[in-house]
């Protein structure tokens, strides 16, 4: 039973929300920044976290891990789809028993309101179930710094669009996910603030930007489509794979190092393809390869501080690179990686994985090894300013929790 996990006390009660365990470590990155920045702005305040599989964020988090499918409590005897309404009905049940014991629910940051590789049911629906569930007991719900759309499917515009309409807070990491808000939900976002993805506000050290590039860093991802189905007639996959190692055996080639990096575990298969392909095409080059095991944004970042440039299609591979002011090119394959790259000053940097060119791959690599100084230098600056942004953003959004009045609202301009 869900509420058997929470834990009691007088203070703050505030529920957390999101894709957590899955294995996407710019999700799970997202939520250890916003339990840290927000213990330590509301004082004495109790957590729940809401996880797609909470036994694997429960060792990482100080705080009571949850399913956001529960397992139905009953036993019913009723036949197959009376007996899934019936279950359905109990996890409705033990979402309102949980969300009734505490003072909101917060989603923070990632991609919730899309439907990137996620069906109705696995991801829209349950999103709206938990958010229904907070406002039937008057509680709530606040949308934190979100990534939004695009969202393929009819039905999951649908449900997105109930949840931005039930959130009495709206934030947004790119000004393209409040105009999908805007334009394509048709919710009235015009107040709605926007704020850098929550990750920026993570501590990390990392060694700074050497001047020379020896070690190139390649975020590599098994993408295929954006709802993740392997369809002969819409896969960008293999294309994608065959430029991809045709760049990095060049690289190769020149004598570099390459750092063979993800953002997510699942993309262990597009690894060991591309390695496989590289023992081909760059035979005796063995040992210019690294592919380290890599679980975590932290551990992502340490093994960017490792390299001199980066070159990848993930997101949060390329918010990696961006935070440890790595000079970047994004593969990109959908709008929040050149939204990302554009406000760090580097749009110029960003291609399509669906029809990227080699050869402007080429000449954009030789030109940022030529530039990175000036470019690290630019990165370090538009850090600092997002950090200040993520940090005043967590101080208005503990003051809204808590009820107080907001602090002044000192937006740190990135540079110029």
């Amino acid at each position: 039973m869900v509420i058997e996990t929470v834990s009691q006390g007088e203070g703050k009660h505030i529920v957390l929300y999101g894709l957590f365990g899955i294995g996407n470590t710019g999700n799970d990155a997202t939520l250890e920044v916003t339990l840290s920045e927000l213990r330590k702005r509301v004082p004495g305040a109790r957590f729940t976290i809401v996880a797609s599989k909470p036994d694997v964020i429960a060792p990482h988090v100080d705080a009571p891990c949850v399913p956001i499918r529960p397992a139905s409590r009953t036993r019913s005897t009723l036949p197959g789809p009376f007996r899934r309404l019936q279950a359905e009905a109990d996890r409705w049940s033990q979402a309102r028993e949980l969300m009734r014991t505490a003072d909101c629910l917060a989603v923070p940051g990632t991609g919730i309101l899309d439907d990137f590789g996620s069906t109705v049911i696995g991801h829209a629906y349950p999103l709206l179930r938990w958010c229904y569930a907070a406002r039937l007991e008057g509680k709530s719900v606040k949308l934190l710094s979100i990534g939004a759309g695009p969202a393929e499917r009819a039905w999951s515009r649908r449900l997105f669009r109930k949840v931005a309409l039930l959130a009495d807070h709206r934030s947004y990491r790119d000004e393209k996910s409040r105009a999908f808000v805007q334009d394509v939900l048709k919710v009235d976002a015009a107040k709605d603030r926007v704020t850098p993805d929550l990750v920026f506000g993570m501590e990390i050290d990392v060694p700074p930007p050497r001047d020379v590039i020896e070690r190139v860093g390649i975020g590599v991802m098994e993408y295929h489509n954006w709802l993740g189905s392997e369809d002969a007639d819409n896969d960008a996959y293999g294309p994608y794979m065959e430029k991809l190692t045709a760049f990095c055996t060049e690289l190769l080639n020149r004598g570099l190092e390459l750092r063979i990096l993800t953002g997510d575990v699942g993309d262990q298969r597009a690894i060991d393809d591309l390695l496989a392909r590289l023992r081909k095409t760059a035979p005796g080059r063995e040992r210019q390869l690294v592919a380290p095991q890599i679980r975590s944004l932290r551990e992502l970042c340490t093994q960017i501080g490792q390299t001199d440039a980066v070159v990848a299609t993930r997101f949060h591979t390329i918010v990696g690179a961006l935070k440890c002011a790595r000079p970047a090119i994004s593969i990109g394959y959908g709008a929040k990686n050149r939204a990302v790259m554009t406000a760090f000053g580097q749009g110029h940097y960003c291609h399509d994985i669906w029809n990227f060119d080699l050869d402007a791959l080429r000449t954009q690599f030789d030109e940022l090894s030529l530039g990175r100084t000036a470019i690290s230098e630019r990165l370090v600056d538009v850090r600092r300013a997002m950090d200040r942004q993520v940090q005043d953003h967590f101080d208005n959004i503990a003051a809204e929790i808590e009820g107080r009045e907001r602090p002044p609202c000192a937006v740190a301009k990135l540079p110029v």
